[in-house]
């Protein structure tokens, strides 16, 4: 399994950019690799939202469906996947006063095992780092104008 932890600094409120994260619409406007992202469930948002996505790292284009496991309203979102590759994604929204936040990202990655499990492994491992980074500057990027647009 692959984890990668990263902590960005956002000029925007918790709260706000909780909110921005927890809109899955919002989700390709920072996802790096994301192809698609869609609710197979009527229920969008808090533990229990399920979506199927598709993103490609590098050579491979893969498919997963994910589940939200927790869901704290302007502090958590984790999601876990149920079906394909498996994702454990925990987002944190720690507030630095009134106008600004800490943004934690904890992705873990894994594409099985065996040996094509391995190989692909090998293979994409080092876009699922590269693809983090750029998710988490992308995300603090995209909740900063969405901040000013709100202002």
């Amino acid at each position: 399994m692959t984890e990668v932890r990263i902590a960005e600094e956002c000029a925007a409120p918790a709260e706000q950019a909780f909110a921005f994260i927890n809109d899955y619409r919002n989700l390709p406007k920072f996802w790096y690799g994301i192809e698609s992202f869609t609710p197979v469930t009527a229920q969008t948002d808090g533990v229990g939202a399920k979506f199927d996505g598709k993103m490609k790292l590098g050579p491979a284009s893969l498919t997963s469906r994910v589940e939200v496991v927790g869901w704290e309203e302007g502090r958590l979102i984790a999601t876990k996947s149920i079906k394909g590759i498996e994702i454990v994604s925990t987002f944190r929204f720690i507030p630095k006063g009134d106008t600004a936040c800490a943004v934690e990202a904890d992705i873990d990655f894994s594409v099985g095992g065996g040996l094509a499990g391995k190989v692909l492994a090998k293979t994409i491992e080092p876009f699922v780092k590269i693809a983090v980074q750029h998710t988490t500057d992308s995300l603090i990027k995209e909740i900063e104008k969405s901040h000013r647009e709100q202002v």
